[in-house]
């Protein structure tokens, strides 16, 4: 048993090397980040189609701070402001900014997409690994005779399910990231919208 115990050991240290990875897959892993600022003249109208619309989505609103006055003019008390960090759908984030830009003045956005496809494929692969030297661990571990190999197999054991929950706790934020964009907005009340920039000849041909 206890050579069984030590070839097993050998070929759980290199089954995750010398298993051939996973093609990617076509269906990317992104996730999406988008910083919007925009103003409005009816600040209490906007915050309440934003929350609305983000709950008919399906998504939430992590953070959330409002306080009075401008930035710019400390003096001037009279407007709002309100910077918030939503969580919504990867697929509702198109018509949701659609929504802002119908309901209120878009000074900036940007947006940023980064690809974790290998990342996430090497990490389901590593789990992979890991879950069938688990399973391998406790069949030996029904065999075992002695209390040193009970000992050892434990030991190895433990050591394999710790990583083993540090991958799927990544994968599980990985998941996370993805299927929810992740919007930056901050909402500006002024008395009256800026005047839109005109859009140049180079904008008009990308476009």
């Amino acid at each position: 048993t206890e050579e069984a115990y030590e070839e097993s050991m050998d070929e759980g240290a290199g089954s995750y090397d010398s298993a051939e990875k996973p093609e990617v897959q076509s269906d990317r892993k992104l996730i999406t980040t988008m910083n919007l600022d925009v103003e409005t003249t009816e600040f209490d109208t906007l915050m309440q189609n934003v929350e609305r619309r983000v709950t008919e989505a399906g998504g939430y609103i992590e953070s959330s701070n409002q306080w009075n006055g401008n930035y710019y003019n400390p003096e001037d008390h009279q407007t709002r402001n309100a910077s918030l960090t939503i969580r919504i759908p990867a697929e509702k984030l198109d018509s949701f900014v659609d929504m802002l830009d119908q309901n209120s003045n878009i000074t900036n956005k940007s947006k940023s997409v980064e690809d974790v496809t290998l990342s996430y494929v090497d990490l389901e692969s590593h789990r992979n690994a890991l879950r069938s030297e688990e399973e391998r661990l406790l069949e030996l571990m029904d065999q075992a005779e002695t209390l040193e190999e009970i000992l050892q197999i434990e030991d190895k054991l433990t050591d394999v399910r710790y990583q083993l929950e540090s991958m799927e706790s990544q994968l599980r934020t990985y998941d996370n990231q993805i299927n929810y964009s992740t919007i930056y907005l901050s909402i500006s009340e002024v008395e009256r919208v800026s005047p839109a920039v005109p859009e140049s000849t180079w904008d008009a041909i990308r476009s």
